[in-house]
């Protein structure tokens, strides 16, 4: 799944949300609407999310188990890792059917990891690329691996302020 993004794929053997993907990142979504894409779309939410608070309302209510497994996938990680990403146990995690709602902490951090993947994919503009900066050690983060600190909200805010750096060709 990591390579979707890239030319080289043709839409017809990506996954829809791979193509999507692709479509907004060559148009130059916002982050809002490439956050929104990744974890599912109107499957996740019947419109693109205009501000904060629509995403603050979808917390609330819980965002459902499908989007994290869209987020899972576009990443490329195992849902075991998700579950540990949210900080629920994978059994629990497990057992939700694909419909039903998270709590709103672990829907908010989905929500939050998301935004930093759509961050992050508009910074690097290649899936491939990202993916080896999320799983790479880093200097600035004292050598731990960006993917590794998106447990957290202060390390998701981290990873954020580095992908913003980043963008601004500051040396990392």
């Amino acid at each position: 799944m990591a390579s979707i993004i890239r030319n080289k794929i043709s839409n017809a053997q990506a996954p829809a949300i791979a193509v999507t993907l692709k479509s907004y990142l060559t148009k130059g979504a916002s982050i809002n609407a490439l956050a929104w894409a990744i974890l599912g779309g109107k499957q996740f939410m019947s419109a693109v999310p205009t501000t904060i608070l629509d995403y603050i309302t979808a917390t609330n209510k819980g965002i459902p188990k499908q989007a994290v497994h869209n987020l899972a996938e576009v990443i490329d990680v195992p849902m075991k890792d998700m579950a540990t990403l949210l900080n629920v146990s994978y059994k629990t995690l497990g057992r939700k059917k694909k419909t039903d709602t998270l709590d709103s902490l672990s829907s908010s951090l989905s929500i939050e990891i998301a935004n930093t993947v759509a961050k992050g994919l508009a910074v690097f503009e290649d899936m491939d690329k990202f993916s080896r900066w999320l799983q790479k050690e880093n200097r600035a983060l004292q050598g731990k691996k960006p993917f590794d600190l998106l447990n957290t909200p202060t390390g998701i805010k981290m990873v954020n302020k580095l992908l913003g750096r980043i963008e601004e060709g500051v040396y990392t």
